[in-house]
């Protein structure tokens, strides 16, 4: 079995097992709802789409890309009998070619795959936005991975949006206290110029 497919094997694996619950949204989508129109919206790295299926019930025409075949069904059978506008593709995010200025909006949240980026950006019509939140700085109470090369440095979102509007921006790096924290994690909303 080749590599490709014994990591597909396991994230089938784990969708499989779980019963589809739509999940919420990202905080850095559902808090900043107030800048959401219409249009043409991509989730990568979906699972089962709690963002793609926020935007598809906000107007938006969503397309959710996983690794995972099982999720994808899931959500795509979710989405179908709720006459949502989603479609899913099983989808390998380290080979995908992404088509330029063909998105309004797009979406990740806890994936982290830094040569995707730049490619993210491009696929962004202009004034599109880009959504994104994820673990960063140290490992925070045992959230995400303690590997650190799956976390985002201090400050590399701003990095990777320099160049576009920044809308949004918010890193906790592990002080801050109470219920609206989210220590250990960056999110930006960035629109393109």
């Amino acid at each position: 079995m080749t590599e490709k497919n014994t990591r597909q094997l396991r994230w089938d694996q784990r969708y499989r097992a779980k019963l589809f619950v739509a999940p919420e949204p990202a905080f850095v989508l559902s808090g900043n709802q107030h800048l959401l129109t219409s249009g043409n919206a991509l989730e990568i790295a979906s699972g089962f789409g709690g963002n793609a299926l926020f935007l598809a019930e906000n107007n938006y025409r969503v397309d959710a890309f996983d690794y995972s075949e099982v999720a994808m069904q899931k959500l795509s059978d979710y989405a179908s009998s709720h006459s949502l506008a989603l479609s899913t593709a099983t989808v390998d995010l380290e080979k995908i070619s992404l088509p330029s200025e063909h998105y309004d909006l797009i979406i990740g949240s806890y994936y982290l795959q830094r040569e995707l980026f730049s490619q993210l950006l491009s696929a962004l019509k202009p004034g599109g936005l880009f959504f994104y939140q994820t673990f960063s700085g140290h490992c925070v109470d045992g959230a995400g991975p303690e590997n650190p090369d799956f976390r985002l440095k201090p400050g590399e979102l701003l990095t990777i949006c320099s160049g576009h509007s920044i809308l949004y921006y918010r890193e906790d790096d592990g002080s801050c206290q109470g219920d609206t924290c989210f220590n250990g994690e960056a999110m930006i909303v960035a629109q393109r110029d």
